[in-house]
């Protein structure tokens, strides 16, 4: 059975973080690798997999804040988290406050999660043996290469 994408934030059926158009666009700025090489010559059902599968390693990880809604099915979007780079230095006034632009809104999905789910989307695509039950694995190679 095909793998349906469904984007749409906060949403109780959301599966993934970006659409599939979205994905391919942000892949089309990448270094031509095997990765994306694999990714360029993959069926949209693969590459929606990949991208499902993606999405919810990424929704294994422990964020800031809160879920916006009980509802929905991802853990972004997320209430009372801070942009990156947006703290405002106010001491000087004798307290730091906060500005309402300089946290993520009840509807917003940070572009470095969306940029993480077709990083790691595209590299699964290509390396199916990379994601197990715990997350990503450690190769035997790598381990060995430690341990020197």
């Amino acid at each position: 059975m095909a793998v349906t994408i469904t984007a749409t934030a906060g949403s109780a059926s959301a599966n993934s973080y970006i659409t599939l158009s979205d994905a391919n666009f942000i892949v089309d700025g990448f270094v031509e690798d095997d990765d994306v090489t694999a990714w360029g010559s993959a069926t949209d059902d693969q590459k929606n997999r990949a991208l499902f599968t993606a999405a919810q390693r990424i929704d294994r990880e422990r964020f800031l804040g809160a879920r916006a809604d009980d509802e929905q099915a991802m853990q972004w979007p997320r209430t009372g988290v801070r942009k990156p780079d947006t703290y405002v230095n106010t001491y000087a006034t004798g307290f730091p406050f906060r500005i309402s632009e300089d946290y993520f809104t009840d509807s917003e999905i940070p572009e470095q999660v969306r940029k993480a789910q077709v990083v790691l989307a595209v590299y699964l695509h290509n390396n199916k043996d990379g994601i197990g039950l715990s997350g990503l694995r450690i190769t035997s190679t790598f381990r060995s290469a430690a341990l020197l």
